[in-house]
């Protein structure tokens, strides 16, 4: 049985309320962070939800967690939260684009991220197969509370970029959790990717693989002075070489 922990970056309560899918073998467990934004939709919410992620993360491990998922299409804190631990941490940004193995568009909550989505696929080797990135105008708490209309305008964005192209749709916000089936029962065939539940599998492959966080490539943060972060304590605990 593995445990994967899942870190959602936001302070809004009732969020993940419900409880996620998992594979057979896998518990899932999930956490929101206390100190940061209501919601993630641009690098200043990223900024402001980081601190909380790395914090979450440093704990999660040391509660026996065997992987993390950020629980956030932008893969916030994604490369911090890495150096931090030793564990597998999982991006659904990452993952879902890796997933889509054909020319994709994300279909997501604001056009403002077009730039954040475009820098991702350039970090992952992706940016030939992004194809492009568009927003359907609902914010990411009004997918829940307008959900009909979010679902609505998913499909018709989807449809938009299949017709442009697409021949895959990744979901740019983990807030679009369960509508993959409504929106793929539209598109005729074409790839939809839900990026929170084939995070939660990556992140259980992973563990079952025996796969730990590469050191050479994330190392641990040296010890420094910092101020200002004592409701991280985790965090805070790990820049001052202390234990948490």
């Amino acid at each position: 049985m593995s445990s994967v922990h899942v870190i959602t970056p936001i302070v809004t309560e009732g969020f993940r309320a419900a409880a996620l899918p998992a594979p057979d073998g896998c518990n899932v467990t999930v956490v929101k962070i206390l100190q940061g934004p209501s919601s993630i939709e641009s690098a200043v919410d990223e900024v402001l939800a980081a601190p909380g992620i790395v914090d979450a993360a440093i704990k999660a491990q040391a509660d026996g967690a065997d992987a993390i998922v950020i629980d956030c299409m932008l893969d916030p804190g994604l490369d911090a939260a890495r150096e931090a631990v030793l564990i597998p941490v999982i991006g659904c940004g990452e993952a879902a684009m890796r997933a889509a193995s054909t020319s994709f568009a994300v279909v997501t909550v604001l056009q403002r991220q077009e730039r954040a989505f475009a820098d991702l696929a350039a970090k992952y080797g992706l940016a030939d197969m992004l194809s492009e990135t568009l927003g359907i105008g609902i914010p990411v708490l009004a997918l829940e509370t307008d959900r009909e209309i979010a679902i609505a305008a998913t499909i018709e964005g989807s449809k938009r970029v299949v017709k442009r192209g697409a021949t895959s749709i990744v979901f740019g916000c983990t807030g679009m959790l369960g509508f993959a089936h409504d929106v793929s029962l539209q598109l005729d065939g074409i790839k939809v990717i839900d990026p929170l539940p084939n995070a939660i599998i990556v992140a259980h492959d992973a563990v079952q693989n025996g796969q730990k966080t590469d050191k050479e490539i994330y190392p641990y943060p040296g010890p420094k002075l910092i101020a200002g972060f004592d409701e991280w304590r985790a965090l805070n605990a790990l820049m001052r070489g202390t234990k948490g």
